[in-house]
């Protein structure tokens, strides 16, 4: 493992730094590099000043240091501050890469994040069942088979909005969005429907995907009192 000083002096910290930003004469250079070759010490400092040298230019995004630059004035530094100045740099550096290499949010993320499929209604039907039709499609509707939830569900003699809900749910779970649309807005603007909160939330979630922001906030200010909804539409309106 290679050793270090523990302190530096400003005399030896400014030939390091001449020779690191390529300030010497060539003269002075090569009786600098000289002396490297017959002091691993100072072949070490070097290494150890540069790599610092190195994280700062890379944390300015530019590459390169001013030539009246001064890297901060050293007398007696130590080795403890140096490393852990080193290490703060490295992470900042990974972050800020992180940070400005990510793509931007997007509708599409944002629903992808936010949709969470409604698991259906538990299924429980006897021969003498009015409600045989629903459930049946219900059945499919949880083995994820909505095409046919769908079928069976459009003959059904007795609409409600329970159904209606539901087939809203299976074309979004589709990802017919515009079905969905249609299916959801009379439940959503209906106040006495006990579907109405789930059926705001999936609408707006609907014209998120359709990348019709200002409606979804429309109907995400309908539900006030939701942290969710309020989390959504503060995403969509940083978009």
């Amino acid at each position: 493992m290679a050793e270090y000083n523990d302190h530096i002096d400003r005399e030896l910290f400014e030939r390091i730094e001449s020779y690191i930003l390529n300030r010497m004469e060539p003269a002075t250079r090569a009786a600098f590099e000289a002396e490297m070759e017959n002091d691993e010490s100072l072949r070490n400092e070097v290494a150890l000043q540069r790599n610092l040298v190195g994280a700062v230019e890379a944390l300015s995004f530019a590459g390169k240091t001013s030539g009246n630059t001064k890297i901060a004035p050293v007398k007696k530094i130590s080795r403890v501050w140096l490393y852990g100045a080193a290490a703060a740099a490295t992470v900042l550096l990974v972050l800020l890469l992180r940070f400005f290499s990510s793509p931007s949010p997007s509708a599409d993320s944002l629903f992808a994040g936010f949709f969470e499929a409604d698991p259906g209604l538990p299924v429980v039907m006897s021969s003498g069942d009015n409600h045989y039709d629903f459930y049946d499609g219900m059945v499919s509707y949880k083995e994820q088979d909505y095409t046919k939830a769908l079928s069976i569900w459009k003959d059904v003699v007795t609409p409600s909005d329970t159904l209606t809900y539901y087939m809203g749910m299976a074309n979004l779970n589709s990802g017919n969005t515009r079905a969905t649309i249609e299916y959801l807005e009379p439940i959503a603007g209906n106040d006495s429907s006990a579907w109405q909160q789930k059926a705001i939330w999936y609408l707006a979630l609907a014209h998120l995907k359709e990348s019709n922001t200002p409606a979804a906030i429309e109907w995400l200010n309908r539900l006030q009192d939701n942290e969710q909804a309020k989390r959504l539409k503060e995403d969509i309106e940083n978009l």
